[in-house]
């Protein structure tokens, strides 16, 4: 990412989760994350089973802290992991465009932090392939609120953005051959202005 006019940020990563996809949505067993950016890295692994969070562990080890509103074991049933939330649960019954696929609620849980993405229609655009692999068609856009339920410290800033702001928006775009949709383009704000991410292909 470059913003203010070249500073640079740099944050690479690899992600991958498994499980089931059943007509209820799906239902992960694994989670895993490596990361590295700026000065620190480290990974997380979930496991999941009965319909909850059955382990997690964390590199590197943080010590606990006080001020950070802590994760009940109810809020860890029911929760998907981000990848699970961000490619799966996005489903209507319309494969060709619908926007009621932005009335759900989606619970995350990321390893450390619990919290709610609330989905509500925005609109829908048709989007024009810029690239060889990339997507054309309809895209229905939502409107995300991000709600922060545990994890997390309540004076934290960039948790005070997020979970005031109503700018957050994800374009979502139907899986061929499935009911499925897949987020195309991710559009939310930053400390230093409105950031976004493509996919690509």
């Amino acid at each position: 990412f470059s913003v203010l006019e070249g500073l640079l940020f740099d944050w690479r990563g690899s992600t991958a989760s498994a499980g089931n996809l059943t007509s209820a949505g799906p239902e992960p067993a694994m989670y895993a994350l490596n990361y590295s950016g700026s000065d620190e890295s480290g990974q997380v692994r979930m496991t999941f089973g009965g319909g909850a969070v059955t382990q997690v562990s964390t590199l590197p080890v943080k010590r606990p802290n006080p001020h950070v509103i802590p994760v009940t074991k109810e809020q860890l049933e029911g929760v998907l992991d981000p990848m699970s939330a961000a490619f799966l649960y996005a489903h209507a019954d319309n494969p060709n465009g619908d926007l009621k696929v932005c009335n759900q609620t989606i619970p995350v849980f990321d390893g450390e932090q619990r919290f709610d993405l609330v989905l509500t229609p925005k609109r829908a655009v048709r989007v024009t392939k810029e690239a060889a692999g990339g997507y054309s068609g309809f895209a229905a856009i939502c409107r995300v609120k991000f709600i922060p339920l545990g994890g997390y410290r309540p004076d934290n800033p960039g948790i005070k953005l997020m979970s005031q702001t109503n700018d957050i928006e994800v374009w979502l775009v139907p899986l061929p051959g499935t009911t499925m949709y897949v987020p195309y383009r991710i559009v939310l704000p930053t400390m230093v202005g409105y950031g976004s991410a493509v996919a690509t292909s």
